[in-house]
């Protein structure tokens, strides 16, 4: 009969860092720092504007589909989420956009 070395039940972490999230009220020490801050300004600015615009995909093509004349067609269907996908990359863009609007001036 084999004895298990006592572990721990729990499983969560036993400290929460924001580090990664709070670099934008950290000043920046070399241009190098700079560039990693912007970059990852950048990545959270991109995920955040997919997500909106995921969300916008899905109001557009229920409000297309729902002005649709009844029976659906293939092509009233196809044009509805056509339509709806073109959120994503405007949502996108307004992140990134958002992003360079808000960054901290160099300094």
């Amino acid at each position: 009969m084999h004895r298990r070395a006592p572990v721990s039940r729990d499983r969560r972490p036993s400290r929460i860092s924001f580090y990664s999230v709070d670099r934008s009220r950290q000043q920046p020490q070399s241009p190098n720092d700079r560039d990693a801050l912007i970059k990852t300004r950048q990545n959270v600015a991109g995920r955040f504007g997919f997500v909106l615009g995921c969300i916008a995909a899905v109001f557009a093509a229920t409000i297309n589909l729902w002005r649709a004349p009844r029976p659906f067609t293939l092509a009233s269907v196809a044009l509805a989420v056509l339509m709806a996908a073109l959120n994503v990359p405007f949502g996108i863009a307004l992140g990134l956009l958002g992003e360079r609007i808000t960054r901290p001036p160099q300094g």
